[in-house]
């Protein structure tokens, strides 16, 4: 005869009290090596985990591994952090241009008529009388076509070999009537800025207004002077009326003229000569050669293109964000160009940020507004998802720009990179001068979760199986099939000061680590360990976990659980959410207080 006694949920101490009564009352005669002694009772159960434990720090789940771009800043926070292995040099200039030799020629005939005087007249004027005209001498109106996009607008032209040489040569009749000239001035267009000027082998300055003052001139020797032409203002009509225009696409137009004062006095004249002159003309050519554009005043919008530009690497990714449930939605990545340039004008950029994958695929691409940065300089563009206020950034917001960093790609590039002159900007530049500027990328971002952010860690408890080996529920059939009537109840409170709601999914584990299949042990997790608010303000959660077996064999293995742990800045309500807040290596923590450990249902304990 078999006897099985079964007590649900009795403590230890009254299944041993039931089994010495019951041994009391059996009847001598029978053989009680017959009788089954299994009995049913449950209770508590010690295992090696504390009644709590101590505070367990971010850094202790989190593995960063050997991985490249994931730091730790030595204030406890996780960082992206990886900069370009090289630096990108792009080259910028504005073509040189040449206006081209020109030749001028004028004349002016003097009218000596005020000087033939009768005889008594001559004898009774005075020989340092001085008889003063001006003369228009030549016009130097030129139009230069030259079609650029790169030059928007000039305000001033400076020239190399920039070279005007003026020479005047006096008629025949002139030459016998006028022995001298005691003063010849030449006034310059004002629009032009001049050098020196040389004339007979000397080195002579022209006045603030342009004017080139000669004595002692003789009509009989000609002259010849040479002024050195440094530039031209293009700002405006001056007051002698010359100016120097620039149109875009079109090219220069310029109006001026060399104008010619002269002082004579009446004791270089000789009056008979004068009674019989027939021509009396100064005859005057310049030669303005051929200036080559050097340097410039205005704005320039020269347009260079670039391929591909940078290629963060984010390599060897921690395991923690290689889980296929990983979104790594971050709050505010940064994605940073940092340039330097040496261009004397800001430029205005336009480019894709585009994410690859180790084979050369692309993952995403994602066009970049249009961003500036500086002349002679450093800048830096942060491409961001959220605005920010910043006095040496330039903030660029692009709330895709998550979407590239998220997928943690093999690399990030810029692609179809164009820069431009800014036109809104007044510089100066040497023509023809290979400007440079280098550009290097960089990821800098710290690890705040965005509302969507999900990652995933894993963690064990183990050390189990001489505390569980020899437990046995009661079995029993159920319409005919085998069930287990018990299981193991775990209970703690956790207490959290991370930001991110923490969602625990566990599974057995056997003395050699290895995954017990769910048909034999199947593990349930019962709430969600709340977020913290701020990462400092600790929050306390009840856990439940129910540890099922479908077999009794199955606590012969059982050394512990282990267990899936999904971040999320997502609770239970659209309420519950807490974004932005930085992890914290160090200072955000997770403790465990009053963990219990529980069998509940029929536990067949055999005292055969």
């Amino acid at each position: 005869m078999k006897i099985r006694r079964i007590i649900s949920v009795a403590p230890l101490w009254v299944a041993a009290t039931l089994a010495l009564t019951l041994v009391g009352c059996v009847d001598k005669d029978y053989d009680l090596g017959e009788v089954d002694m299994t009995i049913g009772t449950g209770g508590n159960l010690s295992l090696p985990s504390n009644n709590s434990t101590e505070n367990i720090c971010l850094d202790d789940v989190l593995d960063l591994g050997n991985n490249n771009f994931l730091k730790v800043s030595q204030d406890g926070m996780y960082n992206i952090d990886v900069l370009d292995d090289e630096t990108f040099t792009a080259h910028m200039w504005v073509d040189e241009f040449y206006i081209p030799k020109k030749t001028y020629n004028g004349s002016y005939t003097i009218n000596l008529g005020d000087f033939r005087l009768p005889p008594m007249q001559r004898r009774l004027s005075k020989a340092d009388d001085e008889i003063v005209f001006n003369a228009p001498m030549v016009d130097l109106d030129f139009t230069y076509a030259y079609n650029t996009t790169q030059i928007t607008r000039l305000d001033y032209l400076g020239v190399r070999n920039g070279l005007l040489t003026t020479t005047l040569t006096f008629a025949n009749d002139l030459q016998k009537a006028l022995s001298n000239i005691a003063v010849i001035t030449f006034a310059l267009p004002r629009c032009v800025k001049c050098g020196k000027a040389a004339y007979k082998g000397d080195s002579i300055s022209l006045s603030e207004d342009n004017v080139l003052e000669l004595h002692n001139v003789k009509p009989s020797e000609g002259l010849t002077f040479t002024v050195n032409i440094k530039g031209i203002d293009l700002t405006g009509t001056k007051g002698d009326g010359s100016f120097m225009t620039y149109t875009k696409g079109e090219g220069f137009r310029f109006h001026g003229a060399v104008n010619m004062g002269v002082v004579v006095k009446e004791s270089a004249i000789d009056f008979d000569q004068v009674s019989s002159t027939k021509d009396l003309t100064v005859h005057g050519q310049a030669v303005l050669n051929r200036m080559r554009g050097d340097t410039a005043t205005g704005i320039f919008t020269p347009t260079r293109s670039f391929g591909r530009v940078g290629g963060v690497a984010l390599r060897n990714i921690p395991s923690f964000l290689s889980d296929d449930e990983t979104n790594l939605d971050l709050y505010d990545p940064q994605l940073n160009i940092n340039i330097y340039s040496n261009v004397p004008f800001a430029n205005k950029m336009t480019g894709a940020i585009v994410a690859k994958d180790i084979k050369g695929n692309v993952l995403k691409r994602i066009q970049v507004p249009e961003f500036s940065y500086k002349a002679n300089g450093e800048s830096v563009i942060s491409v961001r998802r959220r605005p920010s206020n910043s006095t040496d950034t330039t903030i660029v917001v692009v709330p895709d720009i998550c979407d590239v960093i998220k997928m943690l790609p093999d690399s990030i590039a810029l692609i179809d990179l164009v820069g431009r002159g800014d036109e809104t900007q007044v510089s100066d530049i040497t023509l023809d001068t290979d400007y440079r500027g280098t550009i290097r990328l960089s990821v800098a971002s710290g690890i705040a979760l965005g509302s969507d952010a999900r990652i995933v860690y894993s963690d064990e408890y183990t050390g189990w199986n001489d505390h569980v080996k020899d437990i046995s529920f009661v079995e029993k059939d159920v319409d005919g099939a085998k069930t287990i009537d018990g299981y193991l109840k775990v209970t703690a409170n956790v207490e959290s000061t991370i930001p991110a709601y923490l969602k625990l999914s566990a599974y057995g584990l056997d003395a050699a680590g290895k995954a017990i299949d769910s048909s034999l042990l199947a593990v349930d997790v019962e709430n969600i360990i709340k977020a913290s608010p701020d990462g400092k303000t600790p929050q306390t959660s009840e856990v439940v976990i129910y540890v099922r077996p479908k077999d009794n064999s199955v606590f012969k293995k059982l050394d512990g659980l282990a267990f899936r742990v999904l971040m999320s800045p997502k609770g239970g309500s659209k309420d519950s959410t807490v974004a932005g807040v930085m992890l914290n290596a160090y200072n955000q923590t997770v403790k465990v207080t009053s963990l219990k450990v529980m069998k509940v249902g029929k536990v067949a304990i055999d005292c055969n």
